[in-house]
């Protein structure tokens, strides 16, 4: 199913790559009052083209409550970001991610939730290896249950399936072909919650969703039509002065239109009047016979 643009403003610029996902929206309306659930991807490919802007991986809605839980990969700048939308204000966090690149093949992203209060807060695990954790301090089973009729709806990125788990995370690892060794030392050292906000919490009109795809290819196309405009409009200001210059030596060459010629009058040489008609001299020049 398509994302309807009317219905979600949030996913305006993102239509191209983000479409709604049934299943996975009543598979993560099962776990969304667990204490602990997990979301997950494989196989996460760079884009082929507009390489640079930020994807959007998945984003959980909770419709007519200005609330939502998105989260994004900015390659260029090495981050996974976590953004919220709370009562309509959204606040930005991210992960640092070293071996994130614009070439690089993502084997697998797993995110664990964790909605226990106080204290909620979200664990990334790129290829394996824990990026740590950011807090939320409304958690998604807030938001649900927040709503006078609750109820959500599941946007990811079309190339890929989010996974929803409601076991134990060393399962999901292990799924991803995690190591086990490297599995117990994820278990046994607890990372701190990070707090790497970005400019603080923004204002929720906002879109949420920075994946550019469909934005860009508008400015393209918008551009391209300008040029051929613009090259349209030269080509008939180039005509129009050929015309101009041609009408201009007409002019110049134009005795009749020339200020310099002199006045006919009966003592013309020749005469306007045939010979032995009378001329008479008048305001409106040379009158012959009577």
């Amino acid at each position: 199913m398509r994302l309807q643009l009317a219905v979600f403003p949030f996913l305006a610029l993102s239509v191209a790559a983000v479409s709604m996902d049934q299943d996975a929206s009543h598979q993560v309306e099962e776990v969304i009052r667990n204490d602990n659930f997990v979301l997950s991807m494989k196989h996460i490919k760079p884009r082929r083209r507009l390489r640079g802007s930020v994807e959007t991986l998945f984003a959980v809605d909770f419709p007519g409550s200005q609330q939502k839980f998105v989260l994004m990969l900015d390659r260029r700048s090495k981050r996974v970001i976590v953004e919220t939308v709370e009562d309509g204000r959204t606040r930005a966090q991210h992960y640092t991610v070293d071996t994130l690149s614009e070439v690089t093949i993502l084997r697998s992203l797993v995110l664990a939730v964790n909605q226990k209060q106080p204290g909620a807060h979200v664990t990334l695990y790129v290829d394996c290896v824990s990026q740590g954790m950011v807090a939320t301090p409304r958690a998604m089973r807030d938001m649900f249950h927040k709503m006078a009729t609750p109820r959500l709806q599941v946007f990811r990125e079309r190339r890929y399936v989010l996974e929803v788990d409601s076991g134990s995370l060393s399962s999901v690892l292990n799924r991803n072909n995690c190591p086990s060794q490297q599995l117990q030392q994820m278990q046994a050292i607890e990372p701190a919650v990070t707090t790497n906000e970005i400019n603080g919490i923004r204002r929720g009109d906002i879109p949420v969703i920075h994946d550019c795809d469909e934005r860009d290819n508008l400015v393209i196309k918008t551009l391209n039509d300008l040029i051929l405009a613009l090259k349209k409009l030269k080509e008939e200001v180039a005509s129009q002065r050929s015309e101009i210059r041609y009408l201009r030596e007409l002019l110049e060459q134009c005795d009749l239109c020339s200020t310099d010629s002199r006045k006919v009058s009966c003592r013309s040489n020749p005469p306007p009047c045939f010979p032995g008609a009378e001329c008479q001299d008048t305001a409106d020049g040379p009158r012959c016979g009577q």
